[in-house]
């Protein structure tokens, strides 16, 4: 009796990526009709056999398989007609051994954002093949070429603090003027004599 594998599966508008986990199993058998597709392989232990009864029709002749490990089978295969699919199988309920692959997986809008992105949609290819910088950022709805501090009023208070002539400053432009100059303080210290017991 054949074994039904574990199925990981991802999607794009146009295509279905499948990952067919079998254990050191040849291949036997791959073939879509329609809208099904029916895997069979076998190890030196066991068989594996499923058909997949997909959401919609796919592209027979399209069906490639597209590398294999000691481990899993993966597969590409093209949808007849572009569209997202809201679940793998025409059945809706959930099976056991389906899964969604994590790895491959993109939304819907991530590959729209990634096409908008190779036909150009003002970011350019990168830096050698014309980005511009201000473009990018005036399609971010920002302030365009530069930050634009026009409508800020303008205070004519002067600084929040008066400076004064000698004023020091720490790191964290806190004015430090109250300390006593270093070398006063050298002065100082030579005249006492400190006395211990």
């Amino acid at each position: 009796m054949s074994k039904q594998p574990q199925v990981l599966w991802a999607q794009r508008e146009s295509l279905v990526y499948l990952t067919i986990e079998v254990d050191e199993a040849k291949i036997e058998e791959l073939k879509g009709e329609g809208n099904k597709l029916h895997f069979q392989g076998s190890s030196k232990t066991d068989k594996y056999e499923t058909t997949l009864e997909f959401f919609d029709e796919i592209d027979p002749a399209s069906v490639k398989h597209t590398g294999s490990s000691t481990r899993v089978v993966e597969i590409t295969i093209q949808k007849k007609t572009p569209g997202w699919w809201p679940r793998l199988l025409q059945t809706k309920g959930k099976v056991h051994w389906l899964k969604v692959d994590f790895g491959k997986w993109k939304d819907e809008d991530e590959d729209e954002e990634a096409e908008d992105a190779a036909a150009g949609a003002g970011v350019g290819g990168g830096i050698g093949n014309g980005f511009d910088l201000n473009q990018y950022m005036s399609s971010l709805g920002g302030a365009g070429g530069g930050a634009d501090f026009g409508g800020l009023e303008d205070d004519d208070d002067g600084p929040m603090f008066e400076e004064e002539e000698g004023d020091v400053y720490n790191p964290n432009g806190r004015v430090v003027s109250d300390m006593p100059d270093l070398e006063d303080n050298e002065e100082e210290e030579e005249g006492k004599t400190e006395v211990k017991a």
